[in-house]
């Protein structure tokens, strides 16, 4: 015969909780309780809607019977005990783990630098890549190809990395195949500004002849501004074996954009804009079952926009590309520099927006969060306009 469970101690210890503001987990941690006793006595109390009957109901019951009703009424009980162990093993808030756990079972495929760059820019919550690996471990959503952070390896002989010096100094281009079902094969053509990420230009088309070709390339040009390069591989839509040209390098050339050429089989040449293929049809194409062409091109376009707007890119550094392309980073040390004799806390995360011809801040300082508008407060501003 088992020990007899004292549920009047676990009743007052059930109240003390509850007056403290705390969950029943949180509690049954602080003073020791077993938590499916707790999650019992709330479950009756629910169920019957008088604390008086159930004490008296349960008072016989003994922890051998108790362990049996465990799986009929604490089920969840236990799950939950499991989980708020697995919460208490990191020093993080709850809430922030929540939110990586969120973020990693939405985004399989995210490894922690992404991670820590989403947390800081929509949460302005600043944690490292050892501390989301550990959150991730604990939680059973650690896999071995999760980022470059557990890369053992050393980058390929031979490889070198490189990047245009501002924005439109050189695009990529690239077509790859698109498959959806019940339709016909697609093409879907490419274009990224090297120096930013930024895409501008995304097209789902039928063929990849040099005339569709020419139609993306000239609508990102009128969209966001004509590049002094474009890097192409050799495909028969863009270039030609023979003396002659094709109709896309006389675009090219009629345009005056340099054109280059990468080397047969060599898809590095191209990685910024292979790597955005990829991904689309990763994060995008095979999740979504899109079942027209007019839905995927929907579907496609609002993809780029939240790639290009809301997306942090390892590649530089945690920006968003718009940021870059927009030449907002371009303010950032400028602004830090006339900020901190402000008494601004850089470490709790700070947004920084162009509008125009000026930078506004949003920023944590001793007195709260402040707006700023090129380096002033924007009440500073309103005064200096009044006057």
């Amino acid at each position: 015969m088992g020990k007899r469970v004292n549920w009047d101690k676990v009743s007052e210890f059930e109240e003390m909780i509850r007056a403290q503001g705390l969950k029943l987990s949180e509690g049954s941690r602080k003073f020791g309780i077993p938590l499916w006793q707790l999650y019992a006595l709330s479950r009756q109390k629910k169920n019957e809607g008088n604390s008086e009957p159930v004490k008296q109901s349960i008072q016989d019951t003994t922890a051998d019977e108790a362990e049996n009703r465990k799986t009929d009424l604490a089920v969840t009980p236990d799950k939950s005990s499991q989980e708020a162990e697995r919460f208490s093993a990191s020093p993080l808030p709850e809430e922030v783990q929540q939110l990586i756990l969120q973020y990693r079972r939405k985004n399989p495929e995210a490894g922690f630098k992404r991670i820590e760059d989403r947390l800081k820019s929509e949460h302005l919550v600043v944690v490292s890549r050892k501390q989301i690996r550990h959150v991730l471990k604990i939680h059973g959503l650690l896999e071995g190809h999760d980022s470059s952070f557990d890369a053992s390896e050393k980058p390929a002989k031979g490889s070198r990395r490189f990047e245009a010096a501002y924005p439109g100094e050189l695009y990529q281009m690239d077509v790859t195949y698109v498959y959806l079902t019940g339709i016909p094969v697609l093409y879907l053509a490419v274009i990224v500004d090297d120096f930013s990420r930024f895409c501008v230009g995304a097209q789902l088309c039928h063929d990849q002849k040099g005339e569709t070709l020419i139609g993306v390339l000239h609508n990102a040009c009128i969209n966001h501004g004509q590049p002094v390069k474009l890097l192409t591989d050799q495909g028969s839509g863009f270039y030609s074996w023979s003396m002659r040209q094709t109709l896309f390098q006389q675009y090219l050339d009629d345009h005056k954009i340099e054109h280059i050429v990468c080397e047969p089989h060599s898809p590095q040449t191209q990685g910024k804009v292979e790597r955005l293929n990829q991904t689309i049809k990763r994060e995008c194409l095979s999740r979504v079952r899109f079942n027209s062409y007019s839905e995927a091109v929907t579907g496609i376009a609002d993809f780029i926009r939240g790639y290009n707007f809301g997306r942090p890119h390892q590649g530089i550094n945690g920006f968003r590309p718009a940021d870059r392309f927009y030449g907002v980073i371009g303010e950032k040390s400028r602004i830090e520099s006339e900020l901190m004799g402000k008494e601004v806390d850089f470490s709790k995360g700070y947004c920084i927006l162009k509008v125009q011809d000026h930078s506004v801040s949003v920023v944590n300082s001793a007195e709260g969060v402040a707006v700023l508008m090129d380096g002033k407060l924007l009440q500073e501003v309103a005064d200096e306009r009044l006057h």
